[in-house]
């Protein structure tokens, strides 16, 4: 940008304040930054660069095929670091290698979608003047100091920094006109604003008694893991993973038989699996995280029943095949010991979650028939459960009304997932005053619901759906959008490759 440009740009600024604010559309700024937010994502900020190479340059895919690309400075870069900061400021509990994660793919999604909406204002002919550009920079461009634009600070800047910065303007200027052709003629009508304040009536509260999946019983647990020993035996193994062809394998396997090589160095070499880095090293693996891996129960068993020390022939299994070296044979599980018992209540709440929904829905029927005889609070104390309140709170599916969530007073025990079931909210606003529910699982939970109360919504309430209203419209609109731009079928997706190859590589 010209230097002249811009003192010509800083002279007509006072005369053209009414135009700039038309133009810069700072509501539409807002919303654009909101729609873009379409990712929960948590920030580290690793240094890249060395895995990148000297070009900085990484293509993570392609949308309508324009290349989705991370290079120093440009529109992705600039997610990472506004995302990171976000996030940092919040403050976050994942490990690092999550936070790297989430970081980089909340950038590459903002950037797909910031893509896609460029794309569309190529087509549409939308095209922003170099003057508009001017204004955008010296109001909130780089090169300011104490909120003033600095010419110096402008006149030192490289070249090449000027021309990204001039571009990432530009680019943000055409999607925030893009966002103004396409959503800023939609309304909504008055029916339809009495329509959504009618569903926010009547609200309920309600009793409750909650039987928690954390409460499954260790004896329960125990004899599940006694019915199933074989699932829980354990053996500490090395494996070498070839996924092209038998012959491969076989070599290997006569390399091992030769000592040619150790088996950690054929790993390291040849091994096409996570664990290859640590030369095979799988630890102690159980029984039932392995047996997926394998064609039949006789190949399992034949690493299971190998000795320290010993190497197995080559086995097929269902993804190449397979050599294993025993460093410590099977041991059985003690079912007495706390590891083990966490291990197999992890199993089942992953693999058999059903016994514990039947388990607790049981529970919970015994509760609604001692509730039917006398009443809910007296059932509360004959079975010794805990009983608690909600809020009161509308029909509220899907958390249409995001700001009248069901919740229990308290915040405690969590009802989160309540407000994404069908089967909660027909049973809630099915009950009569004073009648019992039948058992409504939930997602780690089975609840019995007595209703406590209804009311309408007060005027200060209704105050807050008009506001509530006009936010609701504005979010669908921009889900609409982001759904109409975001082809899946435009999309080529490398992202997982390029992020475990060049920025965080798998150990």
């Amino acid at each position: 940008m010209p230097s002249r440009n811009v003192r010509r740009t800083q002279k007509k600024k006072n005369e053209t304040s009414a135009g700039k604010k038309k133009d810069m559309h700072p509501f539409l700024y807002a919303f654009t930054i909101g729609i873009l937010i379409l990712v929960v994502v948590t920030f580290v900020g690793l240094p890249v660069a060395s895995k990148i190479g000297r070009s900085g340059r990484l293509v993570f895919g392609s949308y309508e095929g324009k290349d989705i690309v991370y290079t120093p400075g440009n529109y992705f870069a600039k997610q990472r670091v506004q995302i990171g900061e976000q996030i940092r400021q919040g403050g976050e509990s994942d490990s690092i290698q999550v936070q790297t994660y989430k970081v980089w793919r909340g950038a590459f999604d903002r950037t797909v979608l910031h893509t896609a909406i460029l794309i569309e204002t190529a087509k549409s002919g939308i095209w922003v003047s170099e003057d508009r550009v001017d204004k955008a920079i010296i109001k909130s461009g780089p090169y300011t100091i104490n909120g003033k634009f600095s010419e110096e600070k402008y006149k030192d800047t490289p070249n090449s920094e000027k021309f990204e910065t001039r571009k990432y303007f530009r680019e943000q200027l055409l999607q925030d006109q893009y966002m103004t052709d396409f959503l800023g003629f939609l309304h909504s009508g008055k029916p339809e604003k009495t329509f959504f304040k009618s569903m926010a009536n009547p609200e309920r509260s309600f009793n409750f008694v909650t039987f928690p999946f954390t409460q499954y019983p260790d004896n329960e647990v125990e004899s599940y893991g006694e019915k199933n020993n074989s699932l829980f035996k354990k053996i500490k193994i090395s494996r070498i993973l070839i996924k092209s062809k038998e012959s491969d394998a076989l070599e290997i396997k006569n390399k091992l038989n030769n000592k040619v090589s150790s088996f950690e160095e054929l790993a390291k070499t040849y091994s096409k699996d996570s664990y290859a880095t640590k030369g095979g090293d799988m630890g102690w693996q159980y029984f039932y995280q392995l047996k997926d891996d394998f064609n039949s129960e006789k190949g399992i068993n034949t690493v299971f029943n190998m000795k320290e020390g010993q190497i197995s022939n080559v086995i097929k299994g269902k993804f190449g095949w397979m050599v294993f070296r025993c460093n410590s044979p099977a041991i059985q599980p003690n079912f007495k010991n706390k590891d083990t018992l966490d291990t197999v209540r992890k199993y089942i709440m992953r693999y058999e979650r059903g016994k514990v929904e039947d388990y607790f829905t049981t529970l919970a029927d015994k509760f609604v028939k001692t509730a039917d005889k006398s009443s809910f609070m007296d059932a509360c104390g004959t079975l010794n459960v805990m009983p608690f309140m909600t809020e009161y709170f509308p029909l509220n599916y899907q958390n249409i009304f995001s700001y009248k969530p069901v919740s229990a007073k308290g915040g405690k025990p969590s009802l989160t997932t309540a407000n994404y079931s069908k089967e909660f909210f027909t049973t809630a606003f099915s009950l009569k005053k004073g009648q019992i529910s039948k058992p409504v699982l939930l997602d780690d939970q089975v609840l019995v619901l007595e209703l406590s109360g209804e009311k309408k919504t007060d005027d200060s309430e209704n105050q807050i759906l008009d506001i509530y209203y006009d936010y609701y419209v504005r979010n669908t609109n921009e889900t609409d959008l982001q759904t109409y731009l975001t082809d899946p079928k435009k999309l080529i997706d490398h992202f997982n490759e390029t992020f475990y190859k060049y920025i965080a590589p798998k150990s």
